[in-house]
């Protein structure tokens, strides 16, 4: 670009300063520039002009917003996206804007350590935005700690348009003062003071609601102190039931074990009775039996007598009829005696030839087993011989073998210890010359590692000098940053503190939340039935009726009592359903329940007349089935269970609704107490909920407790969020100091890491030469040591070897013997098998004769009986022929037979006297049997009844296991380890346990979870008691830092004004060219609020308000005003927008003029179309839209009267 030449000041400054100033201007997107220009800067005034609409006024928008302005109100847009170029005709849009501030840092004001630096920021239509210092990418944050009091940033005075004339011309007192604060510097402070109002009233807010919620638990504590010392009492003296149940079902199990041992054994009596009469009965029915056999042998007998009586009768017929027939007879017999002869003659040589043969088939078999005999001698003898063992030559040999054995280990090991002593000799020879050639190059290496060592430890001293003067720095900055953190310490453990307290909310609601899944506080029956349907294994089950109604809190306590056991109640769809449960419950032996079927449920009530009767008393609450709410298809459930019962206020009223009712239902209290149909009254101390409804209340507490704690953790975190904010700005004020000592500490270290390195290696040289010298001295001793011990091994190899030799030979001269014994004991075993095999051969010859002999006995026995008959038939043939009997004989064989028959009668009638005796036995033996039956009997009914007995006391004994299984989930109980407590015995055990269950009972229902609870609350009351503590004083805290923020706003805010008003009036007369001015307290005595009037006299005018003067008097005594602060508060560079568009031209030239004279100590940049402010400029740039909205810097020169004329565009890199 070529500049303007009119002014004798154009051109290339001299003289100017080299500190902090604005070295460039970078701009791509940004608003109307479409194209990446850059404008180049210099120390003194430069320029930017450019006609009206040409977009000279987005270079102070790019400067204020790269400067970090958040405001797109401020920067003339609606929202951030907006600064972002949006396209031409013949230009899209761009999708970022960015814009980048090159500053000259050559003298340090900025701290970071570059003489020169860029911050750029970009922002995308998506909203994300980026910010770099030096093209690293950082926080807005980081760029205004950066800027921070170095003079620059989006709230200094390094940015001024004409709308902060405006402010000072048309604000009210009260608002002026702004424009005072950001002179003084304590915007800083105000913005603090208000994080601390903010936090105070956070801190207030979290004080009320501590306090809320302290009041809350102070009303909980003493009733659930009560609830939980009840609970306490409920569980010792169930504890004391425990013991005293489970001692009596151990000693009535014991009992029942001694009376089953009793009626056992009166059983085995009996039936041992039963048994011995029964074998008497037996014996007795035996004898019956015989008796019977004997009358019936009698009978028999008596048959026989009857028959031989009859015989004899006969045979007295016969014998008188055979003297008729004898002579016939005799013929007949002659010829029958010859051909029995002839039949006898051949028996009789047949028992010859067969006697002959039988005698020789003896003699044989005798030979047989003679020699059977001798043959079994022989193997007898050759199996003694045969099995007599070669023992002492086998043992011998053994014994040998294995001392053989030993030598040759013995001999192995003496050769690897001779290879292994030669190789450790050879070693050591080596070890000692490798030791000597180490040793001389480990001197070498220790005397130049000394050398470096001494070098070391004197830089290491040097930079350690240095360090601690930088840590000396560092600690003084440190302990500011410390104080902070503590703070941020403290908060972070109320935090801490409140997540663990979320942590218990959050584990009890889930426990309440599993309570209610595992069904607890309901009876085991029950448990089961819920269970059994939540699996699918049982249908119909609606649920328990404790959850299936809604109670609102205030009638929890009556609708408790009023249902007693009935909560415990299980509603089904039908009796089916309702018996498939009961079996369930009976199969799976897991208690008993009560059961509600839909369908035959029937509803109670109270009748109308009642109502009305009682409807009209003040304590009348409704009834049971009217505060309870439950689904439609329960309806009959709850009138069933509640319909019949009144609710009542207190007792006294429900005294009175009773005797209204005449007494014919029951009346319960919202306390719980009863006045029962009937008119007896129930009640008593108690105030808790069964646990199953106060579940329902303390889940819904919790939750809220969780939602009102999860508002006090939002507000901590918060507040620890300001705090680590508030550090990492007080970090940031370290980072040059913590660089430079983070370099020295990294030469420090490196330093000592070089130093320790150093001496560790001379340590470790000294040890490998104090080692190497240790090892060539001992070397020497171990080869003599090594050499003794190879001569020693050499001994006994040669030792060994003769001893191998001497063995060797002594094992095979025993091998010859042993084998010469095998070889005869072998032959003996051949022969050994022939004998037996000849002893087999015989042993079935014998057999063969002597059953041949046994034959031939039969064969001649039977030829005897043959040849005797037939000499029987021949001899009574000789006879006469009539069985030897003559005449004579047959008289005598008939009065023979006629006398049998006479002794026959007189045996009949002995018989029939013998018969008459055996039935007297036999009676008498048949009482006996009756008499020994009903014994057996009556032993058998004494053994069924003891067996009954046992199986009863066999029921007793399961039912009692059963509950001790069921209620203590024990197996077993042996007395001797459940004993009864000290003091008592079995009776006042029960007495005991029977008082206990009714101290129990009047306790009614006991909240067990209230110790708990109670713990709990406690624990919270003192955790926000202590809170209570921290917040009160944390508020003084901040109500103290608060008044000294407010000693430190008015301290710096009142120099300031005093500053800014000594200045003001110097240049407002440098300005006016006389005159003078005065900025005016409207409240003196009150800094921090006090507004400020301007009063000016300009030269030739009295004193009068701004609001007076002229337009132009009013302008230029506004921007004598700012420069005035300028003054008081310098920056770097100051960016003037069109300031002195109001000014005339002679006005225009004084505020010329003054910037010539005040660049001196400030770089200026001034947005104008005011040739007075041209002409004093050091350079120009020209905006202007050569291309229709796009910005684009060009040349220009001033031509004469007020012109401006444009030349070529300037290029992205040049400069005026």
């Amino acid at each position: 670009m070529r500049p303007a030449t009119p002014s004798p000041n154009c051109g290339k400054p001299k003289g100017r300063r080299t500190d902090l100033h604005l070295k460039r201007l970078e701009i791509f997107g940004f608003k109307s520039f479409g194209e990446r220009i850059g404008l180049d800067f210099v120390p003194g005034v430069t320029a930017v002009v450019g006609p009206n609409g040409s977009g000279k006024s987005n270079v102070t928008d790019a400067i204020r917003w790269v400067l970090g302005e958040q405001s797109a109100k401020t920067l003339r847009g609606g929202k951030m996206e907006d600064v972002i170029f949006s396209g031409s005709e013949s230009r899209k849009p761009l999708n970022f804007a960015e814009v980048t501030l090159i500053l000259d840092n050559s003298d340090g004001r900025v701290p970071l350590d570059f003489q020169e630096i860029s911050v750029s920021r970009r922002v995308f239509r998506s909203g994300d935005s980026e910010y770099q210092i030096n093209r690293q990418a950082c926080r807005l944050r980081d760029i205004t700690d950066l800027f921070m009091d170095s003079g620059l940033g989006k709230e200094a005075f390094s940015v001024i348009s004409q709308g902060r004339v405006d402010e000072i011309l048309n604000s009210k007192p009260e608002d002026r003062r702004s424009i005072f604060e950001e002179a003084a510097g304590v915007l800083k402070y105000k913005q603090r003071r208000r994080k601390a109002e903010h936090k105070l009233f956070e801190t207030e807010d979290n004080l009320n609601r501590v306090l809320d919620i302290l009041h809350e638990l102070e009303g909980r504590l003493e009733p659930l102190r009560i609830q939980a010392s009840a609970a306490e009492d409920f569980l010792a003296m169930s504890g004391e039931l425990k013991t005293a149940e489970i001692a009596l079902i151990a000693h009535d199990l014991e009992e029942n074990r001694n009376a089953r041992e009793v009626v056992r054994k009166k059983h085995d009596a009996a039936a041992e009775k039963e048994r011995q009469a029964s074998a008497e009965a037996e014996s007795r029915d035996a004898v019956l039996a015989g008796l019977r056999s004997e009358a019936a042998a009698l009978a028999d007998e008596l048959d026989g007598l009857h028959k031989e009586l009859a015989e004899a009768v006969a045979g007295t017929e016969k014998w008188e009829g055979r003297r008729l027939v004898m002579q016939e007879r005799r013929t007949n017999a002659v010829r029958q005696l010859e051909r029995l002869r002839a039949d006898l003659s051949e028996a009789e040589a047949a028992i010859l030839s067969t006697t002959g043969k039988q005698a020789e088939a003896e003699r044989l078999a005798a030979e047989k087993k003679e020699a059977l005999s001798e043959t079994r001698k022989e193997i007898r003898r050759l199996q003694d011989v045969a099995g007599r063992p070669l023992g002492e030559t086998e043992k011998r040999i053994d014994e040998l073998k294995s001392v053989y054995i030993e030598r040759l280990s013995e001999e192995a090991a003496v050769n690897n210890e001779l290879k292994h002593l030669r190789m450790q000799i050879d070693q050591q020879k080596e070890s000692a010359e490798r030791n000597r050639s180490r040793a001389e190059e480990t001197a070498g290496e220790l005397d130049k590692v000394r050398r470096e060592l001494r070098r070391a430890e004197e830089a290491a001293g040097n930079l350690q000098k240095r360090l601690t003067e930088a840590e000396r720095l560092d600690s003084e900055r440190e302990e500011a940053e410390r104080k902070l953190a503590g703070e941020l310490a403290d908060k972070q453990e109320q935090l801490y503190k409140a997540y663990s307290l979320q942590e218990k909310l959050k584990g009890r609601k889930e426990a309440l939340l599993a309570m209610e899944a595992e069904h607890a506080g309901f009876h085991t029956g029950v448990k089961e039935v819920l269970r059994a349907a939540e699996k699918g294994r049982l249908q119909g089950i609606e649920g328990a009726v404790a959850k299936l109604l809604d109670v609102r809190p205030e009638f929890a306590k009556a609708i408790e009592t009023a249902l007693g056991g009935g909560m415990q109640h299980i509603v089904t769809a039908s009796e089916s359903d309702a018996r498939r449960a009961i079996a369930h419950l009976k199969e799976s032996r897991k208690g008993r329940a009560t059961f509600l079927p839909l369908p035959v449920m029937k509803p109670r009530q109270v009748d109308a007349q009642t109502l009305a009767r009682v409807n009209g008393h003040g304590e009348y609450k409704g009834t049971g089935d009217s505060v309870v709410s439950a689904d439609s298809r329960y309806s009959v459930i709850v009138r069933n269970l509640l319909g019949n019962v009144i609710i009542a206020a207190t007792l006294k009223g429900a005294n009175e609704i009773a005797k209204m009712a005449g007494y014919r239902y029951r009346v319960v209290t919202l306390d719980g107490d009863v006045v029962n149909a009937g008119g007896s009254m129930t009640g008593g101390g108690s105030d808790r909920n069964n646990p199953i409804f106060m579940r329902k209340a303390e889940l819904e507490s919790v939750s809220a407790d969780l939602v009102r704690l999860e508002g006090s953790i939002g507000n901590a975190e918060q507040a620890v969020r300001q705090l680590k904010l508030d550090k990492q700005e007080l970090s940031g004020l370290r980072g040059s100091a913590q660089k430079q000592l983070a370099d020295l500490r990294k030469e420090g270290q490196a330093a000592n890491e070089q130093l320790a390195e150093l001496k560790s290696a001379e340590r470790r040289l000294s040890d490998r030469a104090a080692l190497f010298t240790d090892e060539e001295q001992g070397t020497a001793g171990m080869a003599g040591g090594l050499s003794k011990r190879l001569d020693a091994a050499g001994s006994r190899k040669e030792r060994l070897t003769a001893e191998l030799k001497e063995i060797s030979d002594e094992i095979e001269k025993l091998g010859e013997l042993y084998e010469q014994g095998r070889n005869e004991r072998d032959r003996m075993m051949d022969r050994l098998g022939e004998l037996r095999s000849e002893a087999a051969v015989l042993a079935e010859q014998a057999a063969q004769a002597a059953a041949a002999s046994d034959t031939l006995q039969t064969e001649l026995r039977s030829l005897g009986l043959r040849a005797g008959r037939l000499n029987e038939e021949i001899g009574w043939l000789e006879g006469d022929g009539s069985d030897g009997l003559g005449p004579e004989e047959i008289e005598q064989e008939l009065a023979g037979w006629k006398k049998r028959r006479k002794e026959a009668e007189q045996a009949v009638a002995g018989a029939v006297n013998r018969r008459a005796a055996l039935e007297g036995r036999i009676n008498l033996e048949q009482t006996r049997y009756k008499q020994a039956s009903a014994a057996q009997a009556e032993h058998a009914r004494i053994s069924r009844e003891t067996e009954l007995r046992a199986g009863r006391l066999d029921y007793e004994f399961e039912t009692l296991s059963e509950t001790l299984i069921e209620s203590y989930g024990l197996e077993e109980a042996p007395a001797a380890e459940f004993p009864f407590p000290e003091g008592l015995d079995a009776e006042s055990a029960r007495r005991k346990v029977r008082l206990l269950k009714q101290s129990i009972d009047e306790l009614g229902p006991v909240n067990t979870g209230a110790i708990d609870e109670f713990a709990a609350v406690s624990e919270r009351h003192q955790f926000l008691s202590d809170q209570r503590s921290d917040l009160l004083e944390a508020k003084e805290t901040l109500e103290e830092t608060i008044g000294e923020m407010d000693a430190e706003v008015t301290e710096r805010f009142g120099s300031t004004f005093h500053a800014v008003n000594r200045q003001f009036g110097i240049v407002f007369r440098e300005l006016f060219g006389g005159g003078r001015t005065e900025l005016v307290l409207t409240n003196p005595d009150d800094l921090l609020t006090t507004g400020i009037d301007i009063v000016a006299c300009p030269p030739g005018k009295k004193l009068q308000n701004l609001s007076l003067l002229s337009g132009g008097e009013r302008a230029l005594t506004a921007i004598a005003l700012l420069f005035a602060i300028l003054k008081v508060r310098p920056v770097p560079f100051c960016v003037l927008d069109e300031v002195e568009a109001a000014l005339d031209e002679a006005n225009v030239l004084r505020y010329s003029n003054y910037l010539k004279k005040f660049s001196d100590e400030t770089q200026f940049i001034v947005i104008t179309h005011r040739k007075g402010t041209m002409e004093g400029a050091d350079v120009l740039y020209g905006i202007t839209m050569q291309e229709s909205g796009i910005s684009k810097p060009v040349s220009v020169k001033l031509t004469e009267g007020d012109g401006v004329e444009y030349e070529e565009p300037v290029p992205a890199g040049g400069a005026g």
